[in-house]
Order: C-alpha cells, then structure tokens, then sequence
C-alpha cells in the first residue's frame, strides 16, 4: 500500500519538534506524572514503584534526573494533596 504524502499545509500532518528544557521542566513532569497517578488513586508506594520501573520511561527518565529524595517529596506531596480531595 502506497502513502500520500501529506500536502506542505495539511493540518494534520504530524510535526515532531524537540523542544530544549531544564530541570524545572523534569519537576514539572515529575509533579505531572505524580498527580495523574495519585488522582488515579494510587497510593505513594505504588506510585513510586512506576518511577522505579523502567518500563515506564517518562517518569523512570525524571527519577534518574532528579534523585530518589526529589521524587519521594514530590510524590508524598501529591498524594497528600489528592487523598485529601477525595475525601479519604
């Protein structure tokens, strides 16, 4: 099978671009995977345990840039944080 190519103003062709950060773009992404998860319900072990695995890349990568003790903080803090929202 044949692909077209997609015409130079498709709007919906994919455009990939690497956008450069720093390491208050990995807390940022730290703090994100942490709320979804604990939002999830997710317990702080259990959250922990995601950023431990390596399957799971986006948070394995932020744990590695970051160091255990930032992630343990930042995952207490929103597990705190969402547990208290849901009334628990």
């Amino acid at each position: 099978m044949t692909e077209k190519r997609p015409e130079p103003d498709d709007p919906m062709a994919l455009v990939a671009v690497e956008v450069p950060a720093g390491p208050a773009a990995l807390e940022d992404m730290a703090y994100v995977f942490a709320e979804e998860f604990a939002r999830l319900g997710f317990d702080e072990s259990r959250i922990l345990r995601l950023f431990r695995t390596p399957f799971y890349a986006g948070p394995y990568r932020v744990r590695q840039a970051l160091g255990e003790d930032a992630v343990r903080a930042i995952v207490a803090e929103c597990v705190q944080v969402w547990s208290r929202s849901r009334g628990a």
